[in-house]
C-alpha cells in the first residue's frame, strides 16, 4: 500500500456498525489512522481525551444519545479545532443550513460514493498538514 501525502487520524461515528466497517476499512486502506464511535456521545468523550488528537471526524446526523450537531458542538466546545464531514441520509434543507451555520467543512450524502469521501477527506487533509 502506499502511504498519502497527508496521513490523517480520524474519528468515524455513525450507530450503523457497517457504515463504521467500511469507512474504517476505505480511509485505513487510503493511508488514515481511524477510530469508531458507535454514538456520539462516545465520539465526544474520546475528543475529550484529547481534543488535539484527531485531524477529522466524520460523523452521521442521527444518533442514539447524542445526534451530529451535538457532536459538532461539543467536540468544538471541547476544543477540537480540526475538520468535521457530516456523512449522513435525507438531511431537510434546514438540517443543512445548520450544518452551514455550524461551519461543518463538508456534507456528504449517504449513500455516498466511498470516493467522493475519500476525495474530500484527501482535499482537508491536504490543507491540515
Amino acid at each position: 500500500m502506499i502511504e498519502p501525502k497527508h496521513s490523517l487520524r480520524v474519528l468515524c461515528a455513525d450507530d450503523n456498525v457497517l457504515v463504521l466497517d467500511m469507512l474504517s476499512k476505505t480511509l485505513q486502506s487510503a493511508g488514515h489512522q481511524v477510530e469508531v464511535a458507535l454514538d456520539g456521545r462516545a465520539a465526544v468523550s474520546r475528543v475529550e481525551e484529547d481534543p488535539d488528537y484527531f485531524h477529522l471526524i466524520v460523523t452521521d446526523t442521527r444518533m442514539p444519545r447524542l445526534d451530529g450537531f451535538g457532536v459538532v458542538e461539543q467536540a468544538r466546545s471541547a476544543g477540537f479545532a480540526g475538520r468535521i464531514i457530516v456523512f449522513a441520509n435525507s438531511l431537510s434543507p434546514e438540517e443543512r443550513q445548520r450544518y452551514i451555520e455550524l461551519r461543518v467543512d463538508r456534507v456528504i450524502d449517504k449513500p455516498g460514493r466511498t470516493g467522493e469521501l475519500v476525495g474530500a477527506i484527501s482535499e482537508l487533509g491536504a490543507s491540515l498538514t
